[in-house]
């Protein structure tokens, strides 16, 4: 199919589009496949780095996440630890996104991945929306995107969005085990109190149902068994 139908327009084929950035146009996925051809050198690697690196310096709780010796990015087999671990995933998690390879749900996945942290040091939202500031910044400011106010525009789009997803998996899995943690816990409170009847009364079980015959005498029995 042509890039352009007969009115002139650029149609939506499936080259002209990257998925996890819905709000981009044509044109401005095109402009994001060419700077990023321009930027991804051999020193984009040590860009990327520096994200991760001012988000460290920048976020205590971070960098306790870096020294943590048993944290591990699950995603990866072998283990995603350090800043410069981190920076060459993304460096290849970006270039997956450009071309169109990574779809929403693999990057909700990774989000879901980092819940140990909440757990381990209390990472939460706020580290994801401030790397997302952290770069935006660095990218925009690259050459080959910096001289156009397009490319920037279309640039910040797409960190945006893909950290947003990423950040939504973070969340929805917090909420998942927040969820769960209070079913275990209503389920472990009334189990103690079983255990505590059951301590006073070994001989017989007490059910906390209550009987639904009432005596006369308007007084209700609970049902013993």
């Amino acid at each position: 199919m042509s890039a352009r139908d007969r009115s002139g327009s650029i149609s939506l084929s499936p080259r002209n589009i990257i998925p996890v950035c819905s709000q981009l146009t044509p044109s401005q996925v095109s402009v994001v496949r060419r700077s990023w051809r321009h930027i991804n050198t051999k020193g984009l690697i040590i860009v990327l780095t520096r994200c991760f690196s001012r988000l460290e310096s920048n976020c205590p709780i971070v960098s306790q996440c870096f020294q943590s010796a048993t944290y591990s990015l699950s995603t990866n087999p072998n283990g995603v630890r350090t800043v410069a671990d981190h920076a060459k995933y993304l460096l290849q998690l970006l270039d997956k996104i450009i071309e169109g390879d990574v779809d929403s749900d693999f990057l909700r996945e990774i989000g879901a991945n980092h819940v140990s942290l909440k757990h381990e040091n209390g990472f939460s939202t706020q580290e994801w929306d401030r790397f997302q500031e952290i770069m935006v910044e660095v990218i925009l400011k690259q050459d080959g995107v910096k001289q156009s106010k397009e490319t920037s525009r279309a640039w910040r789009l797409l960190i945006c969005s893909f950290i947003e997803l990423i950040r939504d998996g973070f969340d929805a899995q917090v909420r998942q085990f927040r969820r769960k943690h209070s079913f275990n816990a209503h389920v472990q409170y009334f189990e103690n109190i079983e255990k505590r009847v059951g301590g006073v009364c070994p001989n017989r079980k007490i059910s906390l149902n209550v009987d639904p015959r009432t005596p006369p005498n308007g007084v209700r029995k609970y049902s013993q068994f």
